[in-house]
């Protein structure tokens, strides 16, 4: 497996409802919420086309949408320090085919790739203006992803008029006291809103984050005002949409279990990973496609396979395998394993079944 070297305060994150690792630092930089519905907010083309996330920060928006596409996605983050970040979840999750990142100020974007080449923008924008008198953070790279210091609405909707190609869309998170701020950029650079969405913590208070989508050059008929969506139940839950982001579909957690597997490599060196569909995960590897490491190790062979109640006890059971030694990881699946075999009853009625 890919080694990434975690900097100090460093940890790795996952949605339950995804396997996309990423690298955060909680006084540096972490995604939240809002990251998350952007991520899933606009329809993404599928398998070709070009994708932007502006002010990419870690590269939560950009690593999360490949889940739903083959698109190549590009980050442009001005932060050194966050653009490191983003690279190494990159590499995390073996994504550096389809996913690069710019370490440049947005503004010279159309250098890099070009005008009306663009097929969808994210953009999770800093979303204060700067007042000399407020309080501003004392963290460099939370001030500057907070704040209109390095970019602001102007240059963020200038950019994606110069980049998207006719009809391509921009898709943004902000605050909705900024709404008439961002209907009034959109329209200065013929960005026609087609989607805007309020979300709110609870029902009963007030909206603190919006969705919008524009479409460049579109016509001004055809905006859709979708329903409010509530973060939180009354009773402090996520509220049922929320659940489904973070978590996946209640009905296919209690039928889908998660697995541990384990690949040997053609070197002899061992691949540990979890799935849902062992099947599938292990026909990637095979093909070159599962993995940066097992792409340079094949063939890879499916050694071992543990199966877990649901995702969250799989991640648990990999992280805890990943810091076995290699002698400690062979004695985990001898002791796991029909005596004088290395595959477990499981594994051969599996391996029959499936393959």
């Amino acid at each position: 497996m890919v080694k990434i070297e975690l900097l100090a305060g460093e940890r790795v994150d996952q949605l339950f409802s995804s396997d996309v690792k990423i690298i955060q630092n909680r006084e540096v930089f972490s995604y939240s919420i809002d990251s998350v519905l952007l991520s899933r907010f606009p329809k993404v083309p599928a398998k070709k086309g070009l994708i932007v996330d502006m002010c990419s920060g870690n590269g939560a928006v950009g690593l999360f949408a490949t889940s739903r596409t083959k698109a190549e996605i590009v980050q442009i983050e001005i932060q050194e320090r966050l653009a490191d970040m983003n690279r190494r979840s990159i590499l995390l999750n073996g994504l550096e085919d389809q996913v690069r990142v710019l370490e440049d100020n947005l503004i010279n974007l159309p250098k890099h790739i070009g005008q009306s080449k663009v097929d969808l923008i994210f953009c999770n924008p800093p979303y204060f203006k700067v007042d000399p008198d407020s309080n501003l953070n004392k963290s460099e790279h939370y001030l500057l992803a907070r704040h209109e210091i390095t970019t602001n609405l102007d240059e963020i909707c200038l950019t994606a008029q110069q980049v998207l190609k006719s009809n391509g869309r921009l898709a943004m998170v902000h605050r909705p006291d900024r709404f008439l701020d961002i209907l009034d950029r959109l329209n200065r650079y013929r960005l026609v809103p087609k989607r805007i969405q309020f979300v709110y913590p609870k029902e009963g208070k007030e909206a603190n984050m919006l969705l919008i989508e524009a479409i460049k050059d579109g016509s001004p008929s055809g905006l859709k005002i979708l329903p409010p969506l509530f973060v939180h139940q009354e009773n402090g839950e996520y509220s049922p949409e929320i659940q489904q982001i973070y978590f996946g579909k209640k009905e296919e957690a209690i039928k889908k279990p998660a697995y541990l597997y384990v690949l040997k490599c053609g070197d002899g060196s061992l691949y540990t990973g979890y799935t849902t569909d062992v099947k599938r995960r292990v026909s990637l590897h095979q093909k070159g496609r599962g993995a940066k490491y097992t792409r340079s190790h094949l063939p890879v062979e499916l050694v071992y396979v543990e199966e877990f109640p649901d995702k969250g006890s799989a991640l648990k059971a990999e992280a805890q395998f990943k810091k076995k030694s290699r002698q400690e990881k062979l004695a985990y699946i001898q002791a796991h394993t029909d005596e004088g075999g290395i595959c477990s009853s499981f594994l051969q009625t599996f391996l029959q079944d499936n393959f």
